[in-house]
């Protein structure tokens, strides 16, 4: 797999990743493209408002824990969590896929100079930052019907955008963050890592 020529593609990760939402068929189309904007701003502008020189330092400030956790890793199980949130200060990050991916990781051009562990941690930090400020992305944002009834609904696919949003502008990453996601998987479980790059790709 090329990724190096994946990060220079211009992918719309926000389209790709609003379409996995389970409420997705329930949006209206003429909202999609105003809503997967209003979550990369709403992300960008709380990297914008982060004053931290050094993530780590932050969360030791805010008291999150940040636990590195292991697990067998096995291709047919490729549905692996690369890292978490839990509520109320826990962040969770894989240490297996990381050390797994870590000698595909540096024959990349595009990710010297980076590390992988920093931008899941900033990804991650961004959940704890929309429930501590109450971000767009944790409201209401979906109104449908069903039958008689009207109901609101939260688009958790948004909170998802923001955060790439949120990491990639923070940590000025020359590439999208969702990149990451494949580059992790690809050495446990190639064929779904390509099948994933080229949704991305499809996406325009």
């Amino acid at each position: 797999m090329d990724l190096n020529a994946l990060a220079q593609a211009e992918i719309n990760y926000g389209k790709y990743l609003l379409s996995q939402d389970h409420l997705y068929k329930k949006i209206p189309e003429n909202q999609r493209s105003e809503l997967i904007q209003q979550a990369v701003e709403c992300g960008e502008s709380a990297a914008e408002n982060l004053v931290a020189d050094d993530l780590r330092n932050y969360c030791r400030q805010e008291k999150i824990e940040i636990e590195f956790f292991q697990e067998e890793l096995k291709a047919e199980n490729f549905r692996f969590v690369l890292a978490e949130f839990q509520l109320p200060r826990l962040i969770r990050i894989n240490q297996s896929l990381l050390t797994a991916a870590e000698p595909f990781l540096l024959a990349q051009d595009f990710f010297k100079d980076q590390r992988a562990a920093d931008i899941l941690l900033a990804h991650e930090l961004y959940h704890y930052l929309e429930n501590q400020q109450q971000l767009f992305t944790i409201k209401k944002q979906l109104m449908y019907q069903t039958g008689p009834f009207k109901r609101q609904a939260r688009l958790h696919a948004l909170s998802e955008i923001a955060a790439m949003s949120f990491a990639q502008a923070y940590l000025e990453l020359p590439f999208s963050p969702v990149i990451l996601n494949i580059a992790l998987l690809y050495p446990i479980a190639p064929e779904y890592s390509e099948q994933l790059a080229k949704q991305l790709l499809v996406i325009d």
